[in-house]
């Protein structure tokens, strides 16, 4: 019997691999065609375009492997059944869940990758392609968009309109002090640029303005410290993606920014979803595995790879809907983020069960 665990596990991890191999040179060759003319500004060249996509590509193969699970054990197990390698076993007395332990091992193997990567790979290659294609060898600041970034320290509302990489650099700085009950502004700072130097912030190249009834005052200063709370980890996080950070920096985000929903479920969000998401090639495996086996003369390797893709989707599909319900406030991250996966784990434990 270790022949055919060995053989079980062998042919899941060929196929699987080799399925992830195809994704991702699909993928790779698609960035390359999408992302030749640049980002629009800065000196992009051949070397560049090759370098950004291949910083990319952990984060692609995060994103895939469950995909490359669920089809790679698809097709291996559709050959097995082509063959009778499958019947021969369940006439040998394995069960379901016997036939599927050397398919779990590898599920397992590629749960604990797909944490490496995410962990340790992933948020430093993601950031690297950001800064990448964001600077073009020209700029190192990252905009907050056309609106730039909104925040109220008590009284105080700031508005920052770009960051630098490290997040201890600011451009276009508007601080507001608005009038008891919001009827009028009473004083405002306009600042090009501000850097955090020794645990403070210094505001540079400002002018301040105070608003009276019948006139305003104006002043203008070459440096003042700037007395507020803003962590420059906390303002680099806003300009990047999730995916560039580590589960211990998701956390503290979260717990610095409870005040804001949209942004505490956001980083909540992916917080969740990195410790389920390597889980979800393992239901994949539970949950098609079933399917061939109870199905052994239904279509062939295409049929069983175009159902894959489908499952894929629909998974993809459902976990997307779910995060941004949940970043708009309907439901809570976590909730989002199990769902969908308690889903399909439920059919998957169906199928399981129907089968036996």
């Amino acid at each position: 019997m270790r022949r055919a665990d060995s053989l079980l596990f062998r042919g899941m991890l060929f196929y699987s691999n080799l399925v992830l191999f195809v994704l991702l040179a699909m993928v790779f060759v698609a960035q390359i065609i999408a992302k030749a003319s640049g980002p629009g500004h800065g000196h992009w060249t051949t070397g560049l375009l090759f370098r950004y996509v291949a910083l990319q590509m952990p984060e692609t193969a995060y994103t895939v492997i469950p995909l490359a699970l669920l089809i790679g054990a698809l097709i291996w197990i559709s050959l097995l059944n082509t063959h009778s390698e499958i019947t021969a076993l369940r006439m040998a007395g394995w069960s379901l869940g016997r036939l599927q332990r050397p398919l779990f091992g590898v599920g397992l193997l590629a749960a604990v990758f797909m944490f490496v990567l995410g962990e340790w790979i992933v948020p430093y290659s993601s950031l690297a392609s950001e800064m990448l294609w964001a600077n073009a060898g020209t700029h190192s600041f990252q905009e907050f968009g056309s609106g730039g970034l909104w925040l109220r320290q008590g009284q105080m509302l700031l508005h920052i309109q770009s960051v630098s990489g490290n997040g201890k650099q600011l451009r276009q700085i508007h601080v507001y002090y608005p009038r008891p009950g919001m009827s009028g502004m009473e004083e405002e700072i306009e600042a090009q640029t501000a850097e955090y130097r020794q645990g403070h912030w210094v505001l540079q190249d400002l002018r301040e303005y105070h608003i009276g009834n019948q006139s305003i005052r104006s002043f203008a200063e070459t440096e003042r410290p700037w007395h507020v709370q803003l962590d420059p980890e906390t303002l680099r996080s806003f300009t990047h993606h999730t995916r560039t950070m580590t589960l211990q920096t998701l956390w503290r985000n979260d717990r610095d920014l409870q005040g804001g929903v949209l942004a505490m479920n956001r980083f909540a969000l992916a917080f969740w979803q990195r410790i389920t998401y390597p889980w979800v090639g393992l239901i994949m495996i539970a949950l098609v595995v079933p399917m061939v086996i109870r199905n052994p003369r239904t279509g062939g390797a295409y049929y069983w790879i175009a159902a894959g893709l489908a499952l894929g989707i629909s998974f993809h599909f459902l976990t997307q809907m779910s995060g941004f319900i949940s970043v708009a406030g309907g439901i809570p991250p976590s909730l989002a983020t199990l769902v969908p996966i308690a889903l399909f784990a439920a059919l998957a434990w169906w199928l399981q069960v129907r089968h036996q």
